[in-house]
């Protein structure tokens, strides 16, 4: 996952950062972008706090096996979409 450390973190890179997911270049570059950006740093505290409110309510609550089966169906592998031009909302 990459960002310019001039750029906000995109929700992907908050909940990946929340999660110890980052590479260890990538979690260094959102560490630098969080100390200075305050916005940023508000999203990861708020990613964090509903992280941890799903792990205590976890054993409160049980998942239907219909909802596991489609969660598993997700695709986990990550697709690079940097050499596909998709137009913007203007069409160019």
């Amino acid at each position: 996952m990459g960002f310019a450390s001039t750029e906000h973190l995109n929700p992907e890179a908050v909940v990946a950062y929340v999660d110890n997911e980052l590479s260890r270049q990538a979690a260094a570059r959102a560490d630098e972008h969080l100390r200075l950006c305050r916005d940023c740093a508000g999203e990861v505290a708020a990613q964090a706090r509903a992280r941890s409110m799903l792990q205590t309510c976890r054993n409160e609550f049980s998942v239907p096996d219909s909802l596991r089966a489609q969660l598993s169906q997700i695709p986990t592998q990550e697709i690079d979409l940097r050499g596909t031009r998709r137009p913007n909302r203007w069409g160019r």
